[in-house]
């Protein structure tokens, strides 16, 4: 038990010593993925992964948002940090 305990430690700190945190705040213009959202049933490899952006209006719980398309339209739902990606103009 010992050394299980032991390699799952070494597992974690390697996992959390190169994992990048996302810093997304309200105001920010972000990207969201496109497989998540649902559409596009006929994705293949040249089909773009991520629409946007979306601008963030708000924070529901931690890592999660909600979004306002580029008409001033909110999005139907919320959205983890998983999901999208900060957009850069």
């Amino acid at each position: 038990m010992l050394k299980v305990a032991t390699y799952h430690q070494r597992v974690a700190r390697h996992y959390n010593r190169r994992i990048k945190s996302r810093h997304i705040s309200i105001g920010d213009l972000v990207l969201r993925s496109i497989e998540v959202a649902g559409k596009d049933p006929q994705c293949n490899k040249l089909s773009p992964l991520w629409e946007g952006p979306y601008l963030v209006t708000g924070v529901m719980k931690l890592k999660t948002f909600k979004l306002k398309d580029a008409e001033g339209k909110m999005l139907p739902r919320t959205w983890n940090v998983d999901n999208l990606h900060k957009y850069y103009k």
